[in-house]
């Protein structure tokens, strides 16, 4: 029975802490993510006033391709992306200095950034990462309204950026799993109100993303 219990004790260890060949991958791959998106309250201004606009949690969607650096790149270890991601949260109140009213209609981000992800390889098969982005997003406010009446129905093409980190399980030579946290965020986006006046408000967000890279 003792061999046997050190067969599978060894076949742990060896799979939790398995050979570098899980992390060896070098060159292009693709990924998809998902999560949940919890936008912050976003303080909003116009010619009447101040008020802030609350939104519900929502899924978000992402398609990244990328670039694994070789170990020993003159740039350090770590990899580059292009991401597209896309998050769409429904407005559900909005907070005036009087009191608060409901509210309904969509805000949505679609983002375009290029990422670095700096990352500490190991011998075990869970790889730290963290690291940054910066590109450009396009904030639609989808007919959002505000007990029933007309607030905005607008777009704005803003600067946008997002810092993460989070942990790769390696599933393979050129498969991973990853767990992740992003804070995104953007200037201030200028929507035109249904009377034709303008009100900035602001976009940031907090998000827990699952995803699947395949390297090729």
């Amino acid at each position: 029975m003792k061999p046997f219990l050190r067969i599978l004790t060894a076949m742990g260890i060896s799979l939790l802490f398995c050979a570098s060949a899980f992390a060896d991958h070098t060159g292009p791959y693709f990924g998809l993510y998902g999560g949940a998106n919890l936008l912050q309250s976003a303080e909003s201004s116009d010619s009447q006033g101040t008020f802030n606009l609350e939104f519900d949690p929502a899924f978000q969607g992402s398609a990244v391709l990328g670039w694994d650096l070789k170990v020993g790149h003159f740039l350090g270890k770590g990899r580059f992306e292009l991401e597209y991601a896309r998050r769409s949260n429904t407005l559900d109140t909005v907070e005036f200095l009087e009191g608060d009213a409901p509210g309904t209609g969509d805000l949505t981000a679609e983002s375009l950034l290029l990422s670095t992800w700096g990352v500490h390889r190991n011998p075990s098969r869970w790889t730290p990462y963290i690291g940054a982005g910066i590109g450009a997003a396009r904030l639609s406010a989808d007919d959002l309204r505000v007990t029933g009446q007309p607030l905005a129905d607008d777009d704005d093409l803003v600067l946008a950026y997002q810092v993460g980190a989070g942990f790769d399980l390696a599933l393979g030579s050129a498969l991973a799993l990853d767990f992740g946290y992003r804070f995104f965020g953007t200037t201030r986006p200028k929507f035109i109100e249904a009377g034709g006046e303008k009100f900035e408000s602001e976009y940031f967000s907090h998000s827990a993303v699952l995803g699947l890279r395949l390297g090729f």
